[in-house]
């Protein structure tokens, strides 16, 4: 009897599951009643496109999106594949997007990325650990090494403003501390060192939990 209702559970667990993004889901959508169109654009993501029957309402809506978007910038090669965006590409719950919470990012330089301006700036500070005279540069002025943490913070805190919100990154409510420690090539050990100390000494100014370092020694 054990044996069957284990069975009986697994069955419906399995039932359950989105053949897109893998996770449980109440209710599902047949995949044979969704346009055409849109069919095609979810078989590629399938998680095995012989078993392809069901999907969950949020890909069917992020995947909506993301053909607007695919009408909307071309690729930029015949035949390209389009990117899917980071949190379906890492399997990110959905639920968590940073709210409430502060990352510090050490990069080479950085700029304010609408992704992370608009509506609203949630680049709550920056600071450069070179004197004025040295490093002119500001945030909205970047320089040849700004492309890098843009980058980085984008990936992570973006929120998709200028794709609608379909290339939005990890934690798209998140706030961001923008710490420039370099400027082109390496990044002496120094630097680092330099950065860490302003973010140790801000921490609690600025409520800063997590810290970025896409830098090496």
């Amino acid at each position: 009897m054990s044996d069957q209702v284990t069975v009986d559970s697994q069955a419906n667990a399995t039932a359950s599951i989105c053949h897109i993004c893998g996770r449980e889901h109440s209710p599902l959508l047949s995949i044979a009643q969704l346009p055409s169109e849109l069919q095609e654009t979810l078989k590629p993501n399938a998680i095995d496109l012989q078993s392809l029957e069901r999907v969950c309402p949020n890909c069917v809506d992020l995947f909506k999106r993301a053909k607007e978007q695919l009408k909307q910038h071309a690729p930029l090669f015949t035949g390209a594949a389009y990117a899917l965006p980071t949190p379906v590409r890492m399997d990110a719950d959905a639920r968590f997007t940073g709210r409430g919470v502060t990352i510090a990012f050490l990069d080479s330089g950085f700029y304010a990325h609408k992704d992370l301006t608009e509506p609203e700036n949630r680049i709550v500070a920056y600071h450069s650990i070179f004197p004025p005279l040295d490093d002119p540069t500001l945030l909205n002025t970047p320089d040849v090494a700004s492309w890098h943490g843009m980058m980085t913070s984008v990936v992570a805190a973006g929120n998709g403003f200028l794709s609608d919100g379909l290339y939005r990154g990890i934690a798209p409510n998140a706030k961001v501390v923008l710490v420039k420690i370099g400027k082109t090539g390496h990044i002496p050990e120094n630097n680092i060192q330099s950065g860490l100390l302003w973010v140790l000494e801000n921490r609690e100014k600025y409520d800063i939990r997590i810290v970025n370092i896409s830098a090496g020694g």
